[in-house]
């Protein structure tokens, strides 16, 4: 009787939810996975095991031609933005900037994070660290269940171990924003 309510309930706020963002056409998420979005990010435990995660994970190093961190860090966020703009799939971005650089311009380092919730709400985080001319770079899907299902990033810690397939979202997400940025950027 006491999971039934609980059901409805859940069930009643996801609906309200749906409909109160659906009029407007905008990418959205539910607030499940506005709740649940933190602690997913700290447990992360699509990427526990290392040859799993590789299924659906993407580790890339960038190096630009120009030394200034502040212009290459300028050029990701740019690129992110025209990225979000262009994006016709409906998924939800959130982008965590960077704080101001700490350091002079030679040894400063920036931390950009990007949460990207695909249509069902499956978290996909991209993170970004730049120092100088070089951005090590990586996107990873944090978990198996979405995060629209309730409690589901506790859900998520004892189904570590369960490969899956990202669709090759993360690359194709990287690929994207290297397109969009206007410098020459080497991967590898």
């Amino acid at each position: 009787m006491i999971l039934s309510a609980i059901v409805c309930i859940f069930a009643s706020l996801i609906i309200a939810d749906y409909f109160r963002h659906w009029g407007m056409g905008e990418p959205w998420i539910t607030i499940f996975s506005k709740v649940q979005r933190p602690i997913q990010t700290v447990l992360r435990p699509a990427v526990w095991i290392p040859g799993l995660r590789n299924l659906h994970s993407t580790k890339e190093t960038w190096t630009f031609e120009s030394n200034s961190h502040q212009s290459n860090l300028d050029s990701i966020l740019n690129a992110i933005n025209k990225v979000i703009d262009k994006d016709t799939s409906k998924f939800f971005w959130q982008v965590q900037p960077p704080p101001v650089a700490l350091g002079n311009e030679t040894d400063s380092k920036s931390f950009i994070r990007i949460f990207t919730f695909t249509r069902a709400e499956w978290l996909d985080i991209t993170e970004i660290t730049l120092s100088g001319n070089k951005a090590e770079v990586w996107a990873f899907s944090s978990g198996f269940l979405p995060l629209i299902i309730p409690f589901a990033c506790i859900l998520n810690v004892p189904l570590f171990w369960i490969p899956f397939l990202d669709m090759d979202l993360n690359k194709q997400r990287l690929d994207r924003i290297v397109a969009e940025m206007d410098k020459t950027v080497g991967r590898s």
